[in-house]
């Protein structure tokens, strides 16, 4: 994935927040592995991760994206505009547990929203409620981290669908020079096939 043309979603005032680029690799080319027709993004802030599905899109896939993103910047909606499908894109000015509460039959969710109990938790209830097969979620390991920022609900999600029976899982935590990360990047599916394509994604990348 060229991240290039997506550098000026890193000028934003939080780029802590944003995903390492390593990891938003593993999220495109996971994408572009699979053919899904309803995905949904939790939290967006700038865009870099969604740049991920924008490329996808942009490369020939042609799911629908919802995404979930309260306080939509700038950076955000200049990528949005970059979608050569705009039919294809919804931006949900609300928080992930009202897209996924009120919207359903996705096949792929990414969740990188508010990472604490009351937020992340909801999530994962919606994730189970809805039965939706195949979840990335990042963050699932600031926990244990010396970090000042909440990322219970975030690990909790991870936790919860490492022990469910029905889901196969992978992550990546791994402390790297300049990167960040050790913060987690998660994957889990209900479906094995899926879950063999991400295992080999990880490991290629990560």
């Amino acid at each position: 994935m060229d991240f290039k043309r997506y550098e000026f979603t890193l000028d934003c005032d939080y780029p802590h927040w944003l995903t390492d680029l390593r990891h938003i690799e593993v999220i495109y080319e996971f994408l572009m592995a699979n053919d899904f027709t309803r995905v949904a993004e939790i939290g967006s802030y700038s865009g870099l991760s969604t740049a991920a599905f924008i490329e996808a899109l942009n490369q020939g896939k042609n799911f629908k994206l919802h995404i979930a993103e309260p306080n939509p910047t700038r950076q955000l909606q200049i990528l949005l505009s970059m979608c050569k499908k705009p039919d294809n894109v919804v931006l949900h000015v609300k928080n992930g547990e009202n897209l996924l509460e009120h919207w359903t039959g996705f096949d792929f969710v990414f969740i990188d929203g508010n990472h604490n109990i009351e937020a992340a938790g909801a999530e994962l209830l919606m994730v189970l409620r809805h039965e939706i097969p195949t979840v990335m979620a990042h963050d699932t390991n600031l926990s244990s981290l010396d970090s000042n920022y909440d990322g219970k609900g975030a690990e909790l999600l991870g936790r919860v669908l490492k022990s469910h029976k029905d889901y196969y899982w992978v992550e990546d935590k791994e402390k790297r020079p300049n990167e960040h990360t050790e913060r987690g990047l998660f994957f889990a599916s209900k479906d094995k096939e899926k879950h063999e394509i991400a295992k080999g994604i990880f490991e290629e990348l990560c």
